[in-house]
């Protein structure tokens, strides 16, 4: 601050004797019994060209006054830390070597030793604890809450980290970028050399990191294993994607599993294009049962409902030959036999449609009886009448 000097000797000119401050320093001096302030209820002022710039209240408060005056300097607050030469606004350092580079940068807060130290055109970043934001050069709107916290090189833009070591970068270089990032927990996101868009909430949650975009890990350790990849969401403690560089994976607990739009529930067997062993395309594989109280199955008209049995050209296999056929195969006809349900498994709409035709053919062979039957009885009557005549 070049023009707020502190003059410990601010009575100069006047007597030399025991009871003055001397501006070259006293000697013979009682702590207690001497100091420098004021002995009634009144506020110890300093100046600088006649004019106050600071004020220590008789309540123990100091107070910056006239400091929106224009001047560059006087529009920031550096308590041990800042830059005298500083022409941008709005900063407040406090704190041994914190915001010392900012030249014209302005909005800036930084508490605690080396916090901000490089910075020197960043503008609104926040950094809270001891080296934290230490290499930051020239980001801005960042957020860094933490010993270590943010501390990485390059470039950083609206990031927000928060816990010990949150967001460190240690081995970034001046010419890596990140940008909106957030980091809550011990070491979370702290490998992070390239990338935006992560979150990681959690102790060590993404740690190992270095290069990805719109990852999510949730929960301690959660996504450790996690060094290069995109659009991700791990949940859970220790949950873990099935590789150190994979995108769009799905982890909740170690029960839930994604991979690429496929999930999985309660097992990790997951194809990665979605195509089972029976050829088919599945989005969903779920081991031991689903219980619910409702299912709804959509029908395309591709695959067609089976009243087309009831249609005049249907062709409907007479029952000497459907007795043959079971007869042969123990099953009826398109209908998966024992050995394939359990190979292969069975379409639940399919077998659905299957068991309806089957339903509707016993209609008709029901009705075809029925028909038999009442020209059976007809005729018995015909008879009847013939034989009491």
């Amino acid at each position: 601050m070049k023009k707020t000097i502190i003059v410990l000797g601010i009575l100069c000119g006047l007597s030399t004797s025991a009871q003055n401050w001397s501006l070259t320093g006293n000697s013979g001096t009682t702590p207690g019994s001497n100091f420098f302030g004021t002995t009634d209820n009144q506020s110890l002022i300093f100046k600088t060209n006649n004019i106050e710039w600071i004020r220590l209240t008789p309540k123990g408060r100091l107070i910056f006054q006239n400091i929106d005056n224009g001047y560059g300097w006087d529009n920031n607050l550096f308590i041990a830390g800042g830059n005298d030469a500083a022409t941008g606004l709005g900063n407040t350092a406090l704190g041994l070597g914190s915001l010392v580079s900012v030249s014209t940068g302005g909005g800036n807060t930084a508490f605690g030793a080396n916090a901000l130290r490089p910075n020197t055109t960043g503008t609104g970043n926040t950094a809270i604890g001891v080296n934290s934001m230490l290499n930051n050069l020239v980001g801005n709107s960042n957020t860094a809450v933490g010993l270590n916290s943010l501390n990485g090189s390059g470039t950083l833009n609206e990031n927000t980290a928060v816990g010990f070591a949150a967001l460190a970068r240690y081995n970034a270089a001046s010419t890596d970028a990140a940008s909106y990032n957030s980091a809550f927990g011990f070491s979370a996101l702290n490998s992070m050399i390239n990338g935006n868009y992560n979150t990681a909430l959690g102790r060590m949650a993404l740690t190992n990191l270095l290069n990805g975009n719109n990852n999510i890990g949730i929960g301690g350790s959660a996504g450790s294993n996690l060094y290069n990849g995109n659009n991700n969401i791990i949940i859970g403690y220790g949950t873990t994607t099935s590789g150190t560089g994979v995108n769009n994976q799905l982890n909740i607990g170690n029960w839930i599993r994604g991979n690429n739009g496929i999930i999985g529930i309660g097992t990790s067997n997951l194809p990665a294009d979605g195509v089972a062993a029976d050829g088919e395309t599945y989005k969903l594989f779920v081991k031991d049962g689903i219980k619910t109280e409702k299912v709804k199955v959509d029908i395309a008209s591709a695959n067609g409902w089976a009243d087309y049995v009831f249609y005049d050209d249907y062709q409907l296999k007479d029952l000497k030959s459907l007795e043959n056929y079971i007869k042969e195969n123990k099953h009826l006809p398109e209908v998966p036999s024992t050995e394939d349900a359990i190979a292969n498994g069975i379409e639940l709409k399919a077998m659905n449609i299957l068991l309806l035709k089957k339903i509707e053919e016993l209609t008709l062979y029901l009705i075809d009886q029925n028909k038999q039957i009442e020209d059976q009885n007809k005729r018995l009557k015909d008879l009847e009448k013939l034989v009491k005549k």
